[in-house]
Formats: structure tokens, C-alpha cells, sequence
């Protein structure tokens, strides 16, 4: 069953806005009782026999909750508790001393991509398709209302009434401005276009490129789209010449380096992105002095003003960024209001905020208007002086008169970001014991079959061009001929860009012979991707020969070595705890109340009980684990306070209540993260940092489904969190 839309319904024990929008659900559990189920949470699509509900949450389809979930674990990577939220508030605002990391900045661009950049590009597409004429009746309308509206000195009033009309009504809104798959428009002349992709197989992402699950695309593109960046960047910094050539495969993402230390097996001998950048200019300035030093000591002046100018204002950068991106997110959630917030609230509250420029847009002269508004801008920018006396004596009597400004406060009070909702769902789903089932990684075969069938590339064949037109559009495509990005030779194969070889094909161990016909080009990739292939092969003899030498020294008493223990997943390996046939899957499933991890070193399970009086997380060792062979569940023995004479022994318990702080840390550097990943292929898994109200820090290393635990820790309690 889904979680129903709530009216507001509120508990006292939920001092917030967002966790007293409570709902019920019938505790039925999809799965049988094994050893580490809490018989009193139902599993809604963790295991692998477990059925997802067609409908999780009431008034949102499963793919727009996953998608929620997929960027609140990108977004959201450290939390506190903050006791002094003011109430009938949200919470999960990003705190005054935020602590901006480069992965922070990639994370910011990324969103930024989402948000900002695909929505600005599907209203320029849309006003391209008014001017284009394609669709004549439309835009037609939209003509005699605008000139209609000019000749009566109404078009300001004109504007804000549509602007009301689309605010209250999503009917109104898509007659007037139909959707249409972003990457099938054309954002310069209007008109429809086969996709960079090939096809369309996304409807949001400006490139076309498949999905399985809603928002996929996208997601992947912005990812790709901050990769981009770096490599722009780091071709200028080291003056690459010639054009700049995109990459073949996605980059790696970077995690602070949490748990680095001056032993890291890798970290000695790699160099740090920014000193490389740095050192890559100066490697060109020299080559471009004719090899003259360019130790310069007014250079030197300049890069330390400069540096330290740059990592300065780099904060205030990602906060606004951040600031914006909220922004948007909560006018658009307040627009389209998604359950279980308020439907009509916001909306009322941005049709008053309008409603004073109606009527003087109605009522008032145009000249009286310019004369005004002119006449403010002027003040505005020869007062400063009596400005800034104004605003100190405010602020002397009133340190927060600048809350009546901020749009969180007033205008979009109670509406939330993507971040604030998705937290509020989580809460929901805590309460009624069906905690939000993670986002699957599944791929249809139809997926698949249209991903191989795509050619990426910016002209393509007839064959696509119809495919497309042959499509359900909300519109009338019969004005839109031809379709742009069509190859002019009427050739049927099309220009494309041929996928890359992959790298695991190419370094085989018995090398076909190069045909005689084939091109050099052919021949010198071909040499490259065996030299790669012998150079990945290489790395990955060292990569497992250090991991080795790191297992030796954890054995030894290196705590970070101990903390590095597990870090690299093994390859399909399962787990070597002897335990009853029937119960093996649940030693291996990773949530909701169970997920493997290691403390110091020792493989164990991180268990949350939420049926007992106090609902606490706990960490058991695999050898007390394998000891526990009672019939009753491990957790019921957790929450009865049974011991190690009784069959279980767990090493510490910290109670949901008294956690005030949660951190994501990265299992391994991310130099190391980058090798080891590209010589072995493994996953590399991270650890979650937890500290209770008595400052007592508790290290869970090795975590699988990291995110997962994160994201039930801070919804279980009434904790009110703000985001470092």
C-alpha cells in the first residue's frame, strides 16, 4: 500500500513541520522472519524476494521517489543536530559554517546542471517553437493577445494574469505551452531534431540518451558535463594545443579523502590535483620562456594573492550556487506542490505577492511607472552612504530585520527543496515502520537494446528522423519539416561516432592480426590500447600486492590500515560466516535493519532496532554473529539486553536518540580510488562517522549500503539536522 497524501495530522514528539506530517501503514512484511529481521519493519523492495508496491508514497510515481533518493545521497553527505531550529520550520538548511570540500563543488555544479541549466534550456527550446511558426494556431494566440495587449497599453497586466492562470492551473499551463522531449528541440531555430544520442529515449535530458528509471539521464549528463570541465580546465592550465578532444569513457567521482594519512599506500606517490595543475603552468611557462626559471619573486607574489583569493571566495561561490538551487527548487515545489506539503498555501501566498504589481500595472500610467522606477534605481546608487547608515541602525535595533527578505522565511515559508522533501518521505516512511526501499540498479532489456542502438553523433540517418516523427507528441508535429540533424547524403548509415573499444577486448590474451586494409589510424589505436591494457595490468599486480602489504600492517596495529581493511569489495565474493542455509541471505542482504561493515578492522553487521523501547544501532562481530545460533531473531536478543552467555555478544550500542552528528567518509583516498578502481574494476566502498551527545565518535568502515544507513539514521529520531 502507499503512503497516503496526508491533511495534517501532527505528533508532539515531531517538533518540526516536515516530521509531523505523519501517516500509518499496515506492518506487513513482504519477506519471511530470518535471524537479522525486526519482525516489526517491513522490507518494501530491499531483498531480492521482496515486492515493491506499484505506488510507495501517495501522489508520486516510484520513479520520482527513487530519483529524490538518487540526489539527496549525492547532496546530503554530513549532518547535525541543531536544537535551535526555530519551530513550525523545516530543517536540513545548510549550517553558517558549511564546510566546502571539492566534492561539495562537484556535487553543486551537478545540481546546478539539473536544475538550472536544463530548465533555462527547456523555456529558451519552448520560446523557439513560438517564434519558429511551426505550430501556426498557437502561436498565432500568443500574437493577437500580445499586440492586442500593446495596443492597449495592457501588457504588463497581460504577462502577470498568465502568470496567475499557469500558477493555479497545470491544465491551463500545458495548453498553453505543451511538452516536448527536450533533446528533440532545437533551442536555435525551433524546429524538431534528432538528438546527439540518436534517440529519445529520455524526455529531460538534453541529450536523448536512455534511462531506465526517471532522471537517470540527466544525472549522468551532469556528471559528464562537470568531468568536461575539469579536462577544459586542465588542458588550459597545461597549454594543450591543437583541439580539445572529449573523453571516451566517465570519470571516476571523487570523495574526500576522509581517512588519507602520510601512509596511505598511494597517496606518496601521486600528486595532489591542484598542486599538478599548478605545477602543469608552470611547466608552460617555462617551455614557453625558452626554459628560462620563471622563479620570479613577483610571480610568487601574485600566485600566493591569487590563491588564496580563489580558495576564499570558492566558499562563498558553492553557497550561492546552493542558495540558487534552492531556490529554484522550492519555486517549483511550490508551483507543482508534491505530497504530502500543502497544495494551496504557497500558491495563494505567491498570487498576493503578485497581485500589488497587477493592479499597478492595471491601474497606473506606463510613464508614471518609468518615472519610478528610474527614480529608484537612482537612489539606490547615489545613496550608499545613507543606505549603509539605515542598515546599521537596524541592525543595531533589530539584528534580524533581514529575515523579511529572505524567500524561505516569507514568501516560500514551509515549502521545501528537493532535499527537505526527500528527508520528509524518509520521516514518513520511519513512522509508519516501511522505511523508502533504495533506487534500483536494474536494466531493462529494452534499455539495453536501445543504449547498443544508439549512435552518438551530430548528423544521423533518414531512418532516425522518422523514428522520431513517428513518436506521440502533446502537439501537432505537422508543421515541423524537416527535421534538423539529418545527414544531407540521404546515406542510410549516417556520420557517427563509433563507441570506443573496450579495454578488456582489446588487451586479450591472443591478439588478433591487423587486417591488411586497415587504416593507420586504426593501427595506432589499436598499439595504444595494448599499451594501456599492459599498463592496467601492471597496476593491477601492484594495486593487490599493496593491499597485501596493507592487510600485514593492519595485522600489525596501523589503525588507518585497519581502516582501510575491506575498503576494496572482492568480486562476487560471499560471505564466509557459516550460518544455517535458509538464513544465508540474510547474512548477505544489505537493509533495512542489517548492513555488513567493519569497526578497527573486524567484519561484523551494523543492526538498527526499532521495535524496542528505545530504538538503538548497534554493531555485532561476525564470530558473535556465528555464535548466535538460537531460533529466536538476533535482534529480538539485541532488544531483550541478551549477552554473550546467551548467545549474543554485541560490541557497543548508541541510541538513535543520542546521535547528534552523521558523516559519509570515503573508504580510501581519492588517488586511490581513481587506481584501484581503474586497474581492478571493484567497487570501493566507503564508511559512515557517527557521534552521540556525549562526543563518543564511532567509525563504521567498509559500509555496504552506506547510503541507506545514512539516510534511516537521520530519518528514525526527532533529531531537527542542519548540513555541513
Amino acid at each position: 500500500m502507499p503512503l497516503p497524501t496526508i491533511s495534517g495530522a501532527f505528533l508532539d514528539r515531531a517538533p518540526d513541520f516536515a516530521s509531523s506530517l505523519a501517516t500509518t501503514l499496515p506492518r506487513a512484511s513482504y519477506r519471511g522472519p530470518s535471524q537479522l529481521d525486526d519482525p516489526g519493519v517491513a522490507d518494501l523492495g530491499w531483498s531480492n524476494g521482496s515486492i515493491t508496491p506499484p505506488q510507495l508514497v501517495g501522489g508520486l510515481q516510484n520513479d520520482e521517489v527513487f530519483m529524490l533518493e538518487r540526489r539527496f545521497n549525492k547532496q546530503i553527505r554530513h549532518a547535525r543536530a541543531e536544537p535551535h531550529i526555530p519551530p513550525n520550520t523545516l530543517d536540513l538548511e545548510s549550517a553558517p559554517n558549511e564546510i566546502i570540500t571539492p566534492d561539495k563543488l562537484r556535487a553543486t555544479l551537478e545540481r546546478m546542471y539539473v536544475t538550472i541549466a536544463v530548465g533555462g534550456a527547456a523555456t529558451f527550446k519552448h520560446l523557439a517553437r513560438l517564434r519558429s511558426w511551426n505550430e501556426p494556431r498557437r502561436t498565432a494566440g500568443f500574437c493577437v493577445a500580445y499586440f492586442t495587449s500593446w495596443h492597449l497599453s495592457l501588457l504588463p497586466f497581460t504577462l502577470l494574469t498568465t502568470l496567475l492562470v499557469i500558477l493555479f492551473s497545470s491544465r491551463a499551463c500545458r495548453a498553453l505551452f505543451p511538452p516536448a522531449p527536450l533533446a528533440a528541440i532545437s533551442a536555435t531555430s525551433g524546429n524538431l531534431q534528432v538528438p546527439r544520442a540518436g534517440v529519445v529515449g529520455s524526455g529531460t535530458s538534453l541529450s536523448g540518451a536512455p534511462e531506465a528509471h526517471e532522471g537517470e539521464a540527466v544525472e549522468r549528463e551532469a556528471a559528464q558535463f562537470v568531468a568536461s570541465l575539469v579536462a577544459v580546465g586542465a588542458g588550459a592550465i597545461a597549454g594543450q594545443r591543437g583541439p580539445l578532444k572529449p573523453a571516451s569513457t566517465g570519470t571516476a567521482k571523487q570523495e574526500s579523502a576522509n581517512l588519507q594519512a602520510s601512509d596511505d599506500f598511494i597517496s606518496a606517490g601521486v600528486p595532489d590535483a591542484t598542486d599538478f595543475a599548478l605545477k602543469a603552468k608552470k611547466v608552460r611557462d617555462t617551455a614557453d620562456l625558452g626554459g628560462v626559471s620563471t622563479n620570479d619573486p613577483a610571480a610568487r607574489v601574485a600566485k600566493q594573492s591569487v590563491e588564496t583569493a580563489v580558495w576564499d571566495r570558492m566558499g562563498l561561490a558553492v553557497r550561492t550556487m546552493s542558495a540558487i538551487a534552492d531556490t529554484w527548487e522550492r519555486f517549483s515545489n511550490a508551483i507543482e506542490p508534491v505530497p504530502p506539503f500543502p497544495n494551496w498555501g504557497p500558491r495563494l501566498r505567491l498570487a498576493l505577492a503578485l497581485l500589488p504589481f497587477l493592479l499597478v500595472a492595471l491601474l497606473l500610467p506606463a510613464e508614471v511607472v518609468v518615472q519610478s522606477v528610474t527614480f529608484i534605481f537612482g537612489a539606490l546608487f547615489f545613496g550608499c552612504p545613507v543606505i549603509h547608515r539605515i542598515m546599521f541602525s537596524l541592525t543595531n535595533r533589530y539584528p534580524h530585520w533581514t529575515n523579511i527578505f529572505v524567500l524561505r522565511h516569507m514568501l516560500l515559508r514551509g515549502v521545501p527543496t528537493n532535499a527537505q522533501l526527500t528527508l520528509t518521505l524518509l520521516r514518513l516512511a520511519e513512522r509508519a515502520n516501511a522505511p523508502l526501499p533504495p533506487p534500483p540498479h536494474t536494466r531493462p532489456a529494452s534499455v539495453m537494446a536501445a543504449a547498443e542502438a544508439a549512435r552518438p553523433g551530430n548528423t544521423h540517418s533518414q531512418v532516425a528522423a522518422d523514428t522520431l516523427k513517428a513518436r506521440d507528441f502533446a502537439f501537432d508535429i505537422g508543421g515541423y519539416d524537416p527535421v534538423e540533424g539529418v545527414e544531407s547524403s540521404g546515406s542510410e548509415d549516417g556520420t557517427f561516432v563509433d563507441d570506443p573499444e573496450p579495454v578488456e577486448d582489446a588487451v586479450s590474451d591472443t591478439e588478433t592480426d591487423l587486417e591488411p586494409g586497415e587504416k593507420d589510424s586504426d593501427r595506432l589505436k589499436r598499439r595504444g590500447s595494448k599499451l594501456i591494457g599492459f599498463l592496467r595490468k601492471t597496476t593491477r599486480t601492484g594495486v593487490h600486492t599493496v593491499l597485501g602489504a596493507d592487510r600485514l600492517k593492519a595485522k600489525a596495529g596501523n589503525e588507518r590500515a585497519r581502516q582501510r581493511l575491506g575498503a576494496v569489495a572482492p568480486r562476487g565474493a560471499a560471505g564466509k560466516l557459516q550460518v544455517a542455509p535458509g538464513d544465508k541471505d540474510a547474512f548477505q542482504r544489505e537493509g533495512p535493519t542489517s548492513f555488513s561493515a567493519r569497526v578497527g578492522g573486524r567484519k561484523g553487521r551494523v543492526l538498527l532496532v526499532t521495535s524496542a523501547a528505545s530504538p538503538c544501532l548497534a554493531f555485532v562481530s561476525e564470530k558473535a554473529l556465528a555464535r548466535a545460533a538460537e531460533p529466536e531473531s538476533v535482534l529480538n536478543q539485541l532488544k531483550h539486553g541478551r549477552r554473550e552467555s546467551e548467545g549474543l555478544d554485541a560490541a557497543f550500542t548508541v541510541g538513535v536518540a543520542d546521535v547528534v552528528e552523521v558523516r559519509k567518509v570515503g573508504g580510501l583516498g581519492w588517488k586511490e580510488r581513481l587506481v584501484v578502481g581503474w586497474a581492478t574494476g571493484r567497487e570501493v566502498l566507503g564508511g559512515l562517522e557517527v557521534i552521540d551527545r556525549w562526543g563518543t565518535s564511532r567509525l563504521f568502515t567498509a559500509v555496504k549500503g552506506r547510503d541507506e544507513l545514512f539516510n534511516r539514521l537521520i530519518s528514525m529520531g526527532g533529531q531537527r539536522w542542519e548540513c555541513l
